[in-house]
C-alpha cells in the first residue's frame, strides 16, 4: 500500500516568534510577536508578559501590526507599542529545524533557532541583562484538527545546560527532551520535576510562579471576526505558564541551578 500524502490542511496559518529572557533576580520577560491568517482575515498580535521577583505581573498587548525582526545570530526586536526594545545574542548553535507533526489536518514546524541567548531588554527605563531564548513555531492545519489535547513545554538555562522539551498528548503523541542538543524520548513530566534519561536526569522545581493562566479567547478578546473560525477548540485553550527556579541533578548529584519557563496549553472540546 502506498503511503497516505499529507493533504493540504486549511487555509490556516500560523506563525509566533517567542522570546523570553530572565535575569539572576528572577526579572522575566516573555515577549511574542504572531500573525494569523485564514482566507481573507488577517490578524497581527504582539505582547509582553512581564513577571518581578516577586511575581507581581504586567501584562500588555496590541494587535497593531509591527517590523518582523531579523533572525540571525542578533535578533533585535523593537516595538513602541508595546514600549520596549530587546536584544538576543546567540549563545551556543541553533537545534535543526523539527517538523512535528504532517498530517491531513495540520503540519507543524518548530525553528528553535536562539535556544540559549545573551539578552538584553530596555523596559520602561530600565536595563535588564539576563539569559534568554527564542524559537519560531509555524503550522498549517484545519483549526479543528489539532493532533493533541494537552501540550507541554519548556526549557531550562544555566552556564552549563541547555534543556528543552515538547511532550503532547492527543490523537498522536510527542515526547522529545533535549539536553545540550542530545535527545531523549523518555521525559516523565511531573508538577514538581521532569526525569529522563533513564532515570539519570532530573530538573526540580524548587520555587514556582505562575505568571499568567487564561483562555486563548481572553487574550484575543478584541477579535470578534475570530469566530468565523470553525473550531472553538483554538480559542478555549487553557494556557498556563510558570518560571521557577530550578536544579539539575544528575545521578543523584547536583550539576547545575539556574531557571526554567515553561507552560501547559489545554484545548477543551
Amino acid at each position: 500500500m502506498e503511503p497516505i500524502k499529507p493533504s493540504k490542511p486549511s487555509s490556516f496559518k500560523f506563525e509566533k516568534l517567542d522570546l523570553d529572557c530572565i535575569d539572576n533576580y528572577g526579572n522575566c520577560f516573555i515577549i511574542y510577536r504572531a500573525e494569523l491568517k485564514f482566507h481573507f482575515l488577517r490578524f497581527h498580535y504582539s505582547a509582553l508578559l512581564f513577571s518581578d521577583p516577586a511575581g507581581i505581573i504586567i501584562e500588555k498587548s496590541s494587535h497593531k501590526k509591527t517590523g518582523e525582526p531579523v533572525i540571525k545570530d542578533l535578533i533585535i526586536f523593537y516595538n513602541h507599542i508595546l514600549h520596549l526594545k530587546g536584544s538576543w545574542k546567540r549563545k551556543i548553535p541553533p537545534l535543526p529545524p523539527v517538523t512535528l507533526a504532517t498530517d491531513r489536518n495540520c503540519n507543524l514546524f518548530w525553528n528553535c533557532h536562539h535556544p540559549m541567548a545573551e539578552s538584553q531588554i530596555i523596559y520602561n527605563n530600565n536595563t535588564y541583562k539576563g539569559t534568554g531564548y527564542a524559537e519560531t513555531l509555524s503550522f498549517t492545519m484545519n483549526p479543528a484538527g489539532f493532533p493533541f489535547d494537552e501540550l507541554r513545554w519548556g526549557r531550562f538555562l544555566s552556564e552549563d545546560y541547555v534543556i528543552i522539551w515538547l511532550n503532547w498528548i492527543g490523537s498522536t503523541h510527542l515526547n522529545r527532551i533535549f539536553c545540550n542538543g542530545t535527545e531523549y524520548n523518555d521525559a516523565v513530566i511531573e508538577e514538581e520535576n521532569i526525569v529522563f534519561g533513564s532515570g539519570s536526569f532530573s530538573l526540580n522545581f524548587e520555587k514556582r510562579y505562575t505568571i499568567r493562566k487564561g483562555k486563548l479567547s481572553d487574550i484575543l478578546s478584541n477579535y470578534p471576526l475570530l469566530k468565523l473560525i470553525p473550531g472553538n477548540r483554538i480559542l478555549n485553550s487553557v494556557e498556563t505558564k510558570y518560571k521557577a527556579r530550578t536544579a539539575l541533578t544528575i545521578d543523584n548529584q547536583t550539576a547545575a541551578t539556574g531557571w526554567s519557563l515553561y507552560e501547559t496549553v489545554i484545548w477543551k472540546k
